[in-house]
């Protein structure tokens, strides 16, 4: 099955940004490649109204990939 993001809104597709960074920062971690405080650090550095959102998504995806 097939999806072409082109077609939806542009916050939906800024929403699927934010959890592909999330999904790659906790790949980073599991992979010893990276620290749970250097990705907070990250975080920490974007605008406020994506901080809980991204810690959110990070959180969840080191807890997948457990």
């Amino acid at each position: 099955m097939s999806f072409n993001l082109c077609h939806l809104p542009r916050q939906e597709k800024y929403l699927i940004q934010l959890d592909y960074e999330a999904s790659f920062w906790a790949f980073k971690v599991k992979r010893g490649k990276s620290t749970r405080d250097q990705i907070y650090s990250e975080i920490l550095q974007r605008p406020q109204s994506e901080q809980g959102e991204l810690k959110q998504r990070f959180e969840r995806y080191l807890a997948t990939m457990s």
